[in-house]
């Protein structure tokens, strides 16, 4: 019997602490899509209240989340109103616990979406002033290494929120059926 390995390398290219941080990246991002695997456009659309939680919504609100925190709030960069719309930004306001009805897409549109984002990310952080670099924001003062790093939880904590809906949603729909 063999024993499994695991491991994070940092992502060659980059300081190791954004290496280590990236490869961390990729690998929620890996397992949160494996995790989901395949859903249906209706599912995707589906909230279990009205202005709830969806698979599409989350996974919306995570590609937001990303260009924010990297290009916006780290580089100065303005987010394209296209993408702004494509991400419903204007619409989801998570702290009112407001979560419209996403794209009847399929979980491809979300994905490609996800991946154009994490390209720029991955760009981007070759343009990053060292780790221990410190921004201002509303919230305190916090370092670019965080950013990163807050960036990876907060998919890791939001694609567990798009696992849980997927198995809600079947659960409800057996027990309708």
């Amino acid at each position: 019997m063999s024993e499994n390995h695991f491991d994070v390398a940092p992502l060659p290219g980059y300081p190791v602490e954004y290496g280590l941080l990236l490869s961390s990246l990729q690998s929620v991002t890996h397992e949160g899509r494996d995790e989901l695997g395949e859903v249906d456009p209706d599912v995707i659309c589906w909230q279990p209240c009205p202005n709830g939680h969806s698979i599409g919504g989350v996974l919306l609100h995570i590609a937001e989340v990303e260009a924010y925190w990297i290009e916006e709030f780290s580089l100065g960069r303005i987010i394209s109103p296209e993408e702004a719309k494509m991400c419903m930004s204007a619409q989801i306001d998570q702290h009112a616990g407001t979560w419209p009805t996403p794209h009847h897409e399929p979980l491809s549109f979300y994905y490609e979406l996800l991946d154009r984002i994490r390209a720029r990310t991955l760009e981007s952080l070759r343009q990053f002033e060292p780790p221990d670099t410190i921004k201002q924001s509303r919230w305190g003062t916090m370092t670019l290494r965080w950013v990163l790093a807050h960036v990876a939880e907060h998919e890791a904590y939001h694609m567990g929120q798009a696992v849980l809906l997927k198995h809600m949603s079947t659960h409800l729909r057996r027990n309708d059926g």
